[in-house]
């Protein structure tokens, strides 16, 4: 039966095929056995799933230094990342923002419409605005962190930038999982 039914739609996979059965013979009968009796007869679908690509990451900039890896005082550190954030009228927002690892809260944020190297400083520049003393700021290798005006203003502010791993979001890991 499995042979006919193959025959008749080479296109149809193990699957397919042990739903047709179940169906026309009313029986139970699982995938797997038909996908063993595949096997034996040495039929396969003609179709074949198509599969994704793992999303790379793509950046011409060289790896910068994770100045936060091996740091045990987190206290004078501030940890910033971008995320996107779905409204109720399916539009999407970017939140950038501001974090303390060792406090563990949220220290500044902005929201804008289009993820920009404005929207990504400006949580930064309201904590330095605010007066907050910190002397470290870590991110991801994104364009907005590796801009040149996120750089001017970590320079002019006399602050360190730490960088997280190229595609290792672990780096950043307090901030990704808030």
């Amino acid at each position: 039966m499995v042979q006919v039914l193959w025959q008749r739609r080479k296109f149809y996979g193990y699957v397919r095929i042990a739903k047709r059965i179940r169906k026309l013979l009313k029986c139970r009968l699982s995938n797997r056995t038909i996908w063993k009796v595949m096997r034996e007869l040495g039929i396969q679908s003609t179709m074949y799933r198509k599969r994704s690509k793992k999303p790379t990451t793509t950046t011409d900039m060289p790896q910068k230094p994770n100045l936060m890896r091996h740091l045990a005082d987190l206290s004078e550190v501030v940890t910033t990342d971008i995320t996107y954030i779905q409204l109720i009228n399916q539009n999407w927002v970017y939140l950038a923002t501001a974090y303390d690892p060792k406090a563990r809260k949220v220290l500044a944020w902005q929201v804008g419409q289009q993820m920009t190297q404005d929207l990504a400083v400006a949580p930064i520049q309201a904590l330095i605005h605010q007066g907050y003393t910190f002397k470290m700021v870590h991110s991801d290798m994104g364009s907005q962190y590796t801009s040149r005006l996120f750089e001017t203003t970590l320079t002019d502010a006399h602050l360190r930038h730490s960088y997280s791993r190229k595609g290792k979001p672990a780096d950043n890991g307090r901030i990704e999982a808030y």
